[in-house]
C-alpha cells in the first residue's frame, strides 16, 4: 500500500486544476489495481472545487465501492470529517 501525501502532489488545494492532479493519482492507483492512503495535513483546507474535480470525479467514474477499494483516509479528525461529509452529500446528490 502506497501512502500519497496531498500536499507533496499538489500546489494547492483550492483549484480544479490541481484537483485533477489528485483525481490522476487516484485513478492511477485504481487501474493499477493498488490501494493508496491519502494523507491529508490538518492545516490544508480543501475547497468544493478541488473536492469536485478530484474526489467527485472518481465517484462519477468508478463508483463509491471502488474508491473504499482504492483509497484509505489518514489526517486529522476534522479532515476525514470534511472529506466524510462530502462523499456523503456527493453520493446524495449523484448516486455513485
Amino acid at each position: 500500500m502506497k501512502t500519497l501525501i496531498l500536499k507533496d502532489i499538489v500546489k494547492n488545494s483550492s483549484s480544479n486544476e490541481q484537483g485533477m492532479v489528485l483525481f490522476e493519482s487516484l485513478q492511477n492507483a485504481y487501474l493499477s489495481k493498488d490501494s493508496l492512503i491519502l494523507y491529508v495535513d490538518a492545516d490544508l483546507s480543501m475547497s468544493s472545487s478541488f473536492l469536485n474535480s478530484s474526489i467527485g470525479l472518481f465517484l462519477d467514474k468508478y463508483g463509491l465501492n471502488s474508491f473504499k477499494q482504492t483509497v484509505k483516509f489518514k489526517g486529522s479528525k476534522n479532515q476525514f470529517t470534511r472529506m466524510a461529509d462530502y462523499i456523503s452529500k456527493y453520493s446524495a446528490l449523484y448516486p455513485v
